[in-house]
């Protein structure tokens, strides 16, 4: 009888487990009154920024998604990379476009402290394979080879996994990018406190579903703005929580000494951050009981 029930037991946990696992990962499900964590360029204080481990590592955690940086070889295909040259983080010099990827294969990243690992330079498509129905991603200057990237997430049916950010206005968006604008998930990025900027929020409400705002707040309150609207109407607002500038000082260093610290991006109303520390700000909001 007792081995009947533990075996009961273990089937439960099994099913459940693999219920889990397939779970769709899903922009369009995330629900509203929870926070999004996004961790920036991977989890990159467990491993090497832009890296497959580094996306493997924010899975681990639960983190909801990771920002990557895109750019292009000399033969054309997408990579990993934040800088404009591969000099900091990997054993190479010279910008991504001066390498074929068969090139760039045989370099190996360099961690946070510069040291030599043996990871490699991941392309786009080996991240989009570890991250399907696991991760959203945030492709990062993704427009900039927007006529690449989209057939690549249309083709693995992962559009509702990927979000696209940028700077534009609603009318430079709109001609740039009109005909996919309609199958994509898009964030405009507003710096508070440039008047053309705040011009943009009303623009893209009014002529389009935009996901959310990216808000970049500055060194204080002063330019900053009611939230809570965009949220009645069902938008996204993000702030980073990365550097001082982001979000008036309420940067995630401080959360080191005073988890808390958080407290100001909820009280805000943003319910996306994007953070350099994912462990500590999924430990926050799930002692919020804002976890996803």
């Amino acid at each position: 009888m007792l081995n009947n029930k533990l075996l009961q037991v273990f089937l439960l946990s099994f099913s459940s487990l693999f219920i889990a696992q397939q779970k769709k990962i899903l922009l369009s499900d995330f629900p509203d009154d929870k926070v999004m964590v996004v961790a920036h360029r991977g989890d990159w204080r467990e491993a090497p920024e832009n890296s497959v481990w580094a996306i493997k590592k924010a899975i681990e955690k639960g983190v909801d998604m990771a920002e990557i940086d895109l750019a292009m070889t000399k033969d054309s295909i997408l990579i990993l990379m934040h800088d404009n040259t591969i000099d900091r983080t990997t054993t190479g010099k010279g910008k991504p476009s001066d390498f074929t990827l068969e090139e760039i294969k045989k370099l190996h990243l360099r961690d946070g402290l510069g040291v030599e690992t043996q990871m490699k330079v991941p392309t786009l498509q080996e991240i989009l394979e570890i991250s399907n129905g696991k991760i959203l991603l945030n492709l990062d200057k993704g427009f900039d080879y927007i006529k690449q990237v989209y057939p690549l997430v249309k083709k693995r049916n992962m559009l509702d996994q990927i979000l696209f950010k940028g700077h534009e206005s609603y009318m430079e968006f709109n001609q740039k990018y009109g005909d996919i604008k309609n199958d994509i998930h898009y964030m405009p990025i507003i710096q508070l406190g440039k008047s053309e900027d705040l011009k943009k929020i009303s623009d893209y409400i009014k002529n389009y579903k935009i996901y959310g705002f990216e808000f970049t707040v500055g060194t204080t309150e002063k330019n900053l703005i009611d939230f809570k609207p965009l949220r009645e109407k069902k938008i996204k607002v993000w702030v980073n929580s990365l550097w001082p500038h982001h979000n008036a000082g309420n940067n995630d260093d401080q959360v080191l000494d005073n988890p808390d610290v958080y407290d100001w991006y909820i009280n805000k109303g943003v319910n996306i951050i994007q953070t350099d520390r994912p462990k500590e700000l999924i430990n926050y909001l799930k002692r919020k009981n804002l976890y996803y």
